[in-house]
């Protein structure tokens, strides 16, 4: 019985949701309207709580960390921003040893961040043999010029004929 009320109760919310065109007086009745008013109303004022609370959350975040930040010493503090200036100059110097090698290989600049490694002959090993691949591929995409022997234009005969080609006319 219960599962019958349930059924019937999807099919009229779902096919007043789903065509859109149906007026809620003619599909839900006066019960249905009330209940629908009481659940947006139920709707709006839970998403008013959940922002309240996100805002309530935010600010007890920012006083942890107050409060966490208050209990250090400037001797923690300083060794925290020194790991964090440390952590950045480690990795630009691992970019520019990147940029270094690429430069010395002749690896076009736009494949220096794919080289792998972490010493500099590491990478250097890395971008020959990435530069073997790539000589590789443009080799196999390379036309194929040994067709047999060409010959050369025909030069003109006549004065004439030699006259119209220089001017551009044919000949």
């Amino acid at each position: 019985m219960a599962d019958e009320e349930n059924t019937n109760d999807v099919t009229e919310t779902g096919s007043a949701t789903d065509t859109g065109t149906r007026d809620d007086a003619t599909t839900l009745g006066e019960g249905g309207q009330k209940a629908l008013a009481a659940e947006r109303k139920a709707r709006a004022a839970a998403e008013k709580a959940v922002t309240a609370t996100q805002k309530e959350r935010d600010r007890l975040a920012a006083r942890l960390q107050e409060l966490e930040d208050r209990d250090k010493t400037e001797a923690q503090k300083l060794a925290e921003a020194k790991a964090a200036a440390e952590s950045e100059a480690a990795t630009a110097r691992q970019e520019l040893l990147r940029y270094r090698v690429a430069a010395a290989k002749k690896l076009p600049a736009s494949l220096a961040a794919r080289l792998q490694g972490s010493t500099e002959e590491e990478m250097a090993a890395d971008a020959d043999a990435l530069l073997e691949v790539l000589g590789a591929q443009q080799q196999a995409n390379a036309p194929s010029y040994d067709g047999g022997v060409r010959k050369p234009a025909p030069a003109p005969t006549d004065m004439n004929a030699l006259i119209r080609q220089k001017a551009g006319f044919g000949g």
